[in-house]
């Protein structure tokens, strides 16, 4: 994994730095085979949030605008109030409940295959930290999925529902 400087913050301290998870081709070209039958999965079914533009195709941040626009119009046309919250999660990546999220998947019904090959995945990683020529020693990655990977995004989208599946 290699640190990468967050904009605007101060290099001198560890938390200024975003975590970026390097991984072979091999484990790229199955990442990249899993995420898409994942996320063929999902969509073929519905069973993201509509709402949810993130990393999905033909979805952009215009929809959830438009999306806004509608419910206020709605809720003026009614006379009602409308309450909205924007939120943004502090090293959202590095907190994911790993069981959580694979208890969410099973209950989206993903097969067996897909549900033990990312389970394999997130678990029992181990990542060392490279900076310019000189590298940590390897240790276990306890919290959290790998930033970086191009599995990530559509993992961590998947466990928020409205219908708390």
């Amino acid at each position: 994994m290699i640190p990468i400087l967050k904009k605007g913050k101060d290099p001198k301290k560890a938390t200024s730095y975003r975590p970026i998870s390097l991984t072979s081709c091999v484990v790229k070209t199955l990442e990249r085979i899993v995420n898409e039958r994942l996320r063929w999965y999902l969509e073929s079914r519905n069973l993201l949030a509509p709402e949810q533009a993130g990393f999905r195709q033909f979805r952009s941040t215009e929809d959830q605008v438009t999306y806004l626009a509608q419910e206020v119009e709605d809720a003026f046309q009614e006379q009602k109030l409308v309450f909205v919250y924007w939120i943004d999660l502090q090293k959202a990546f590095d907190k994911v409940w790993k069981d959580g999220l694979l208890v969410k998947l099973l209950r989206k019904g993903v097969s067996s295959n897909m549900y033990q090959w990312i389970r394999s995945y997130l678990y029992n990683r181990r990542a060392r930290v490279n900076v310019d020529q000189t590298k940590s020693k390897k240790f276990l990655l306890r919290h959290g999925i790998p930033q970086g990977g191009v599995l990530s995004p559509h993992t961590l989208p998947s466990l928020h529902r409205r219908s708390g599946v």
